[in-house]
């Protein structure tokens, strides 16, 4: 297992780098010149000499490739530079606003575990009955209404009309309902079917016969075979789904005003900060590494077969 786990390290550091590299480029060539915004947050009306200034400081009088290396010594060491337009270290605004992210992250994350699943199990044990028609049916419907277009809906009736909850903001507890519902709906969906395909997959192999025909009912079978057998495809996009949402969920996070990352990456956008842009790209494109890698060692956990493959 060492050996499996190693090899997917040794494959995660390069492919960080490159990662690193490619948003440090694509950044770089995006229209407008990033030492000319700086120098009008100072000045408004800012002079050759003052533009220059801050190219230097931005180390844009440099080669590509020094600019790079600068950069990228920096983001290893915790600095990304200061904000355009917050006016403080990059790294300590988005620290402000992960906290609210992960917060939201893991509350949508249990509400799509503790539906899909039982969800997705009903669907495999009443195969072709009205109970998996009507569980289908709610899963298109889930799958098709807007994030948006949900959440608005929830407001008016939740927070408006029956004034249960708070409209936006994070206040505690309550406020974090509505957007961790609106966030859970399509992966809820999506995870439940997929594990009721799963299932149905496992259910028909030899095994499983011989477990039925040994007297074993089926949640007897679901428990102690199944899911386990069944867990990989979801294990793969439940990684998919909780690496986005640590990146920010962005939709959600402004119809609910919430403080997040997603949201500070639109008015990093909309405000042309380049620092800040950077460094929310690079930390989702990480975030994204390192939830795929735990899911490929999960992999090893739940089916010994891909450690033994891995060895080849």
């Amino acid at each position: 297992m060492a050996r499996y786990f190693g090899r997917r390290l040794l494959v995660a550091v390069p492919t960080l780098l490159a990662l690193s590299f490619l948003i440090f480029a694509l950044v770089s060539s995006a229209p407008g010149d990033p030492s000319e915004e700086l120098a009008r947050r100072r000045t408004q009306d800012p002079k050759p000499a003052e533009i220059a200034e801050a190219k230097a400081e931005l180390h844009l009088d440099r080669p590509f490739l020094t600019q790079y290396g600068l950069w990228l010594k920096g983001a290893l060491t915790g600095d990304l530079g200061p904000s355009f337009a917050k006016k403080r270290p990059v790294v300590d605004e988005i620290k402000d606003r992960f906290g609210a992210t992960v917060e939201l992250a893991f509350a949508a994350l249990l509400l799509v575990v503790v539906m899909a699943v039982p969800l997705g199990v009903l669907g495999a044990m009443f195969h072709r009955h009205w109970v998996d028609q009507g569980l289908r049916v709610w899963a298109l419907l889930s799958a098709s209404i807007p994030g948006f277009f949900f959440g608005y809906l929830l407001i008016i009736e939740l927070a408006t009309r029956l004034k249960l909850l708070p409209v936006a903001g994070r206040q505690g507890l309550p406020s974090l309902i509505m957007p961790a519902i609106v966030v859970a709906a399509l992966p809820t969906a999506v995870i439940s079917r997929l594990l009721r395909a799963s299932l149905l997959e496992v259910f028909s192999d030899d095994y499983v016969r011989t477990a039925r025909s040994k007297g074993l009912n089926s949640f007897q079978i679901v428990a102690r075979h199944g899911l386990r057998n069944a867990a990989i495809p979801v294990v793969t996009y439940l990684g998919t789904v909780f690496g986005g949402l640590l990146e920010g969920v962005v939709i959600t996070e402004i119809v609910f005003a919430w403080p997040g990352v997603g949201r500070l990456t639109v008015e990093a956008i909309s405000q042309r900060d380049y620092p800040m842009i950077q460094a929310v790209v690079l930390m989702a494109g990480t975030i994204y590494l390192v939830v795929n890698l735990a899911v490929d060692m999960l992999y090893g956990v739940l089916d010994p077969r891909i450690r033994l493959e891995g060895r080849r």
